[in-house]
């Protein structure tokens, strides 16, 4: 009985700390596009309602949208050939 309370414990903590994760990773990620979105103001680009902030910041770069996701991709997935869809 106590070597499957035992068992039933772990489960619970690691369930625990992987949700605990995912909440930490979406306050990191409203972080990540708030510092973005100040880079932006601070260089006078402003997102057009037209546009997706992933399209502005690839305005910002100089570059495409699509060379923004296939340079994002290579990056998070390194030489595997992934398509993500649309920008």
């Amino acid at each position: 009985m106590r070597r499957k309370l035992c068992k039933r414990l772990e489960e619970l903590e690691r369930i625990s700390a992987a949700a605990a994760s995912r909440t930490y990773s979406h306050a990191s990620a409203d972080a990540a596009i708030e510092k973005l979105r100040a880079l932006l103001r601070a260089n006078n680009f402003q997102q057009e309602p037209n546009e997706s902030l992933a399209q502005t910041f690839a305005r910002f770069l100089g570059i495409s949208s699509r060379e923004l996701q296939d340079r994002l991709t290579q990056r998070a997935y390194g030489n595997q050939s992934v398509y993500l869809g649309g920008l």
